[in-house]
């Protein structure tokens, strides 16, 4: 078992896996006395022979529940800050004062987040199912809210968190949640307008699954929605009148509702429709305010989010290839640079692919250029293909690409570069002009040690790709200096 403080991946043995249920099985049978969580972090900092925390989530910050062996718990700010950023039921290594810790959150009305000092990623399984033990436990217990919270209390906990959150999804999940309850809604949907020509989507529901709508899109001055979105005005219906053209759907208690339009500056970036207020009654004009200052603080955090979809695109497109839609050269360097970084921190080892295509003037001079863009455009296709979803494929240049393989021994990247060497010498274009060319390719391999640099491994990689080109094209050559070290 490796010991504390070590750098490397570390496994949940049976023994350990067996001793966290245990573990987790007297937490749950325990009574509420004494802080059940602590004792339970405490047996499992024992277990794993490393520090862990256990924390819980509310609706706008982190709190510590019970700590083993932490000299500093797990509470700055800027640590805490590192769950928002994870999506529920996935597990990632981050830094945390200089040393590698394991995160990983579970739930979502109530999130329970484990932080574990060492690089568990390879076992996540028994943690989670700590997380879910616990998560049950926090969400039995846990108070309702009270009924004297003030409106006013809860949008400034919604913008709070707003500041926290990213992404469209969690965003607009956060905005629906603190509208729906400041107005006692039962049911509630927020859409969110496109750039543009103003149809929406539902991207949130409050009260029931966002898959039964999350299809559906809605055209500007179309049903409730596209009603409140092309007008720019809210609709506020008290049920007191049913409405024969819109007979009430089954899973509605009333007729009841409120929809208002989410505006920032010129655009309607949304709207948020909530129905069915607790208790069957109706909805006011008291609660039409509520939900119109909620949707003001909805607005900036939108805002907020379609700036950074539009810089990520601007981004996205700086960095790929115009001809061959892989990543460019510039975009590569980066990339080279922070698996290197990561494979000396965790002692892992980096493959690195240079493909030459062969003879490709032969392609250009023969059947013009235009054809021998075509021609890198499927091997562009040909090795996104053939490698994992987290292997990096770029245009180095002319007709050679780059393939950075993190994680990956000689012995698998040379697999996966035979795979792509046959791919592309059974590729033919689906240009007729083109049918009867025959397309190869001469593959360098070189896999990182623990000094290596990024030009180092470049040199190495394009001394194997030269091998390749002396031995006759079409076949892969390894640099043995790099095969043979220790990594």
């Amino acid at each position: 078992m490796p010991q504390r403080g070590d750098s490397k991946i570390k496994i949940v043995s049976e023994e350990q896996a067996h001793a966290l249920a245990s573990a987790a099985i007297d937490y749950e049978l325990e009574k509420e006395r004494g802080r059940p969580a602590m004792r339970l972090a405490a047996r499992a900092s024992a277990i794993l022979k490393a520090d862990f925390v256990i924390l819980v989530g509310g609706d706008c910050s982190w709190s510590v529940l019970g700590a083993g062996h932490a000299q500093q718990p797990f509470v700055a700010a800027d640590a805490l800050a590192l769950f928002d950023a994870l999506e529920p039921g996935v597990a990632a290594v981050r830094r945390v004062s200089g040393e590698d810790w394991t995160l990983l959150t579970y739930g979502a009305d109530v999130r329970v987040g484990l932080a574990v000092e060492g690089d568990w990623t390879l076992s996540p399984v028994p943690l989670f199912k700590l997380a879910t033990v616990v998560n049950a436990r926090v969400a039995r217990t846990r108070s309702a809210r009270p009924a004297s919270e003030t409106v006013a209390r809860l949008h400034y906990r919604m913008m709070h968190r707003l500041a926290r959150v990213t992404g469209l999804l969690r965003v607009s999940e956060t905005i629906l949640r603190y509208a729906a309850n400041a107005v006692d809604a039962r049911l509630g949907a927020l859409a969110v307008a496109q750039a543009g020509d103003n149809r929406a989507s539902i991207v949130a529901t409050h009260g029931y699954p966002r898959a039964l709508v999350e299809h559906v899109r809605i055209e500007p001055g179309a049903g409730v929605i596209g009603s409140v979105i092309a007008s720019r005005r809210p609709v506020h219906a008290s049920g007191e009148e049913e409405d024969p053209a819109r007979p009430r759907r089954p899973r509605y208690h009333t007729s009841s509702f409120v929809a208002v339009p989410i505006v920032g500056g010129r655009d309607v970036l949304g709207a948020i429709c909530v129905t069915d207020k607790k208790g069957d009654r109706p909805f006011d004009q008291s609660d039409v305010a509520v939900l119109r200052t909620f949707a003001a603080g909805a607005a900036l955090a939108l805002d907020r989010e379609r700036a950074a979809d539009s810089a990520e695109a601007y981004a996205h497109a700086a960095a790929v290839d115009t001809v061959t839609g892989v990543f460019n050269r510039r975009y590569f360097q980066v990339r080279l640079d922070e698996e290197l970084q990561r494979s000396r921190r965790h002692q892992i080892p980096l493959a690195l692919l240079l493909i030459d295509v062969d003879d490709f003037k032969h392609v250009n001079d023969s059947h013009g250029h235009l054809a021998g863009d075509t021609v890198l455009r499927d091997i562009g296709e040909i090795l996104r293909h053939s490698v994992r979803i987290f292997d990096v494929c770029a245009r180095f240049g002319g007709e050679e690409f780059v393939i950075i393989m993190p994680g990956s021994s000689s012995d698998n990247a040379r697999r996966i570069a035979e795979r792509i060497r046959e791919h592309i010498e059974a590729y033919r274009p689906s240009d007729r002009v083109l049918a009867a060319l025959k397309v190869t390719v001469s593959i360098g391999l070189a896999v990182s040690s623990s000094g290596s640099a990024a030009s180092q491994l470049l040199e190495r990689a394009d001394r194997a790709l030269y091998a390749a080109k002396h031995a006759g094209k079409n076949c892969i050559r390894g640099d043995e200096v790099t095969e043979t070290e220790d990594l």
